[in-house]
């Protein structure tokens, strides 16, 4: 084995490896994936184990391999003791940095790699892995006996990179460690990712592959869709145009296929900022900015185009005679790029939202709120949905349209009902102390509506004062459900509905999919069905689809048909309508375990666990039946039929284990 900094230089191999890489791609190849993280037990170093953090393109969908794609995917996590290992499959060269510290080289390596030969301090410890080449393929990591891994502190901005050679850092020392791509990134504290490789093109060409296809794919090479719910870029910096001429693409082509992607990777990343980087050698300079002004025509204010004149000198910063930078010129290319994107994603978060108002990014809306159909009022629908904020100052008081009723919780501080209030409502009318603080609201709701004019308009600060975004956590829980998980009868509702309970205990964001009265199958009387209205923005409406790239669920659970009974929905319509359910649920949360409960008055029981079965035997692995059998008793009802708030308890007490166990927490 042979550690070193970085690998012996051979200019030679690197040209041969950039013209190996050229592809021959005429169209783009279509097809589908379902990429989904085995359940694994936190802390453990596998593959699926939550406290491991994936950037990139990565296909983790094995359960026991994760394979890096493009080039510059990384993983990052932190661990406790004093040694670390990691499995290779097969020979591969990688980078390691420990607590931060150099990228050390490990070329060749195989099997079981100690990155620890000099043992570490006691205590908690960094870790990140960067694949360079060979069989780039992660198979966990070897910790001390009583060690664990933990959560690493990783940054919530992402900024994507797209190119060819010149951004996977061709012909440098290290690859991509040495491309502006990965030193912007890290200048300016991001996590990033390189949809990068030598000798692609925008347009694809007979010889050369085009990124305007390629890049929605999960690698370099293939047809495989990418799921871009795995992660939202925050700005995305385009570099392309360079190997086009070389391959007849003429400036009209060249233009209609950069506004087009422009266009796609906008559907696919709403609020990030788009770069189109102006190319070092000057090609399609003209119908670069040409697409980026038709997109602002078309009302998309946030792409931008860079002017790299001057960025570089000839002879001094370059490699080759193709426009390849050296190492200098690389950390050039990151110093002059690296202020444009912090700019203008400082000018974006600005323009989104004044400080407390509808838009600010610091404000975190949780379930299902409309943020689409107004600027100035966000709505919330179904029952339990919240939102926190960070803010500063001494008060803080919140703009209300209409009367409503409201909790408000600052700090840690006790949850405080406000009743039949409108217009500014002072939540802080003795001042807090000066400095940071938290704020979180939730609208009351009754039998799943809310109850009077639901809809936030903004807070009203103390002059200078701003907002921030407070810890927030990394999971999140769906209960889908009638008025039991809406928590009718109980003394606050929705807060104190077992979901709720649940998701507070195990710190996890959570969202009550939930209406009372509702049924699991739409009853010709008006019986409002979860089948058909969970993939829905709001309950009683046939539109607008609820876009479930807005949040990703870790585990949702279902507690539906104690009132398909008085609606005549037969057994054979329950069961089919449960396997629909099932389906759309996974549709819309793809790594989520699902939990289907036996309601509490048993109603439906044999139909459910079938639709499980059948889910299972279909090979959905992650769905499981929860017999609640004796959960509660007399004492535990306000009725025959909705627990009270001791009931919700009991129901959470049980729950919770089941759940965690699953999903960790």
């Amino acid at each position: 084995m042979q550690t070193s900094p970085h690998p012996a230089r051979s200019h030679a191999s690197g040209r041969g490896l950039a013209t190996a890489l050229t592809a021959v791609l005429v169209a783009c190849l279509l097809s589908l994936t379902g990429v989904t993280r085995a359940n694994a037990a936190p802390g453990d170093g596998s593959v699926s184990d939550p406290h491991i953090a994936y950037v990139g393109r990565w296909d983790t969908s094995s359960g026991t391999t994760a394979v890096a794609n493009w080039t510059g995917a990384y993983l990052q996590t932190a661990f406790t003791g004093t040694t670390v290992k990691v499995k290779a499959r097969d020979a591969v060269n990688f980078y390691v940095s420990v607590d931060g510290g150099p990228d050390v080289f490990h070329a060749g390596v195989r099997g079981t790699v100690n990155l620890t030969p000099q043992p570490l301090p006691a205590g908690t410890h960094t870790l990140r892995i960067t694949y360079r080449s060979g069989d780039t393929v992660f198979q966990g990591l070897v910790l001390d006996s009583g060690a664990r891994t933990i959560a690493p502190d990783t940054p919530s901005g992402l900024i994507e990179f797209v190119g060819d050679s010149i951004t996977a850092g061709a012909l440098t020392d290290r690859l991509a460690l040495d491309s502006y791509a990965w030193k912007t990134g890290e200048r300016l504290g991001m996590r990033h990712t390189q949809v990068a490789r030598a000798g692609y093109c925008l347009v694809a060409q007979s010889g050369c592959t085009g990124l305007s296809c390629q890049f929605f794919k999960s690698a370099g090479t293939g047809g495989t869709d990418w799921d871009f719910s795995r992660y939202r870029a925050s700005a995305v910096v385009i570099n392309l145009g360079t190997n086009d001429i070389g391959h007849g693409v003429s400036g009209a082509a060249f233009q209609s296929a950069y506004t087009t992607f422009l266009r796609d990777i906008r559907a696919k990343y709403p609020n990030a900022v788009l770069f189109a980087v102006q190319t070092l050698k000057k090609r399609y300079v003209t119908e670069t900015r040409a697409a980026v002004t038709a997109r602002t025509n078309a009302g998309d204010t946030k792409v931008r185009y860079v002017d790299t004149s001057g960025w570089l000198t000839d002879g001094t910063d370059y490699e080759d005679g193709n426009g390849h930078p050296n190492e200098a010129g690389h950390t050039k290319f990151a110093n002059r790029l690296a202020p444009v994107v912090s700019t203008a994603l400082a000018g974006a978060a600005v323009k989104a939202a004044a400080p407390g108002q509808p838009g600010d990014p610091n404000i975190r809306f949780v379930g299902r709120w409309d943020t689409a159909g107004s600027t100035t009022a966000y709505t919330p629908y179904w029952a339990g949905a919240y939102y926190r904020v960070g803010f500063t100052g001494r008060t803080v008081q919140l703009k209300q349209r209409g009367t409503i009723d409201f909790w408000a919780r600052i700090d840690d501080g006790p949850v405080k009902f406000y009743d039949d209030v409108k217009g500014t409502v002072n939540l802080t009318p003795a001042a807090l102390a000066a400095g940071r603080h938290t704020l979180q609201v939730n609208y009351q709701v009754v039998a799943g509506s809310y109850r009077g004019d639901a809809v936030f308009q903004g807070l009203v600060l103390d002059s200078g004062a701003t907002t921030f975004a407070p810890p927030a956590p990394s999971k999140l829980i769906e209960f889908v459900g009638d008025s039991i998980t809406v928590g009718t009868t109980t003394s606050q509702n929705a807060r104190t509905a077992y979901g709720w309970l649940i998701g507070e205990r195990l710190g996890t964001e959570h969202t009550q999919i939930a209406q009372g009265g509702a049924c699991l199958v739409a009853a010709a009387d008006g019986c409002v069905g979860l089948e058909r209205q969970f993939t829905k923005l709001n309950p009683n409406a046939a539109t607008p689809d609820w876009d479930p790239t807005r949040y990703r669920a870790d585990a949702v659970v279902i507690n539906l048909g104690t009132n398909d009974v008085g609606h005549g929905v037969s057994s054979a319509q329950f069961q089919a309508a449960y396997s629909s359910l099932l389906r759309k649920v996974r549709a819309a949360h793809p790594q989520a375990w699902i939990f289907a409960l036996e309601t509490f008055r048993g109603r439906y029981v044999p139909q459910t666990e079938a639709a499980v079965q059948a889910a299972v035997s279909g090979g959905d692995s992650r769905v499981s039946f929860v017999d609640t059998t004796g959960w509660l008793g007399s004492g535990d009802l306000t009725d025959s039929v909705h627990p009270n708030d001791q009931g919700h308890r009991v129901v959470a007490d049980r729950l919770a284990p089941i759940i965690a166990a699953r999903i960790g927490g």
